[in-house]
């Protein structure tokens, strides 16, 4: 598992996102009972599902280069749990979409669009300070969120 994830991050190009979060997807996909272990069943089926062309890829402020190097070094030697936390991290942080809103607790970060696993709920989070919202109002952050779809997405900007 570690050296198939470290070749996994090495091949990561920019240009190619959408291939690299798929074959994100399909390690995952590969890897699922050692990702039951550490991941939220819910959670994990959604993610599970995933294509890249339905999310709006990299909008965040992060450097993927510097951050997926950083992180092929890390899984040389990691445990099964550190692989499957750095891989969900990573799909987390390629495709939320990150807004321009200011987060109203720490002012420091964008708020990112997320979802309820069962796509009913949007939230807008901040990774910086933890604090979620739903519907502009201040709620304890649920165990289980994905990142929102482009659909998703667009239904919030409309709001």
């Amino acid at each position: 598992m570690n050296n198939e994830i470290v070749s996994l991050y090495e091949s990561f190009n920019k240009d190619g996102i959408a291939l690299f979060t798929n074959k994100l997807i399909w390690f995952i996909n590969k890897h699922k009972q050692i990702f039951l272990k550490f991941v939220f069943e819910d959670t994990l089926n959604a993610i599970k599902k995933f294509d890249a062309a339905d999310f709006y890829l990299g909008t965040s402020e992060d450097n993927l280069e510097e951050m997926i190097s950083s992180y092929s070094k890390q899984m040389k030697n990691a445990t099964e749990e550190r692989i499957c936390y750095n891989v969900i991290h990573l799909i987390w942080d390629i495709t939320t979409f990150m807004t321009q809103e200011a987060c109203p607790s720490c002012q420091d970060e964008n708020l990112k669009i997320a979802s309820s696993v069962d796509k009913t709920k949007i939230y807008k989070v901040c990774d910086n300070c933890l604090i979620t919202l739903l519907d502009d109002i201040f709620i304890d952050r649920p165990q289980e969120m994905i990142p929102a779809t482009k659909e998703q997405v667009n239904d919030t900007k409309i709001r």
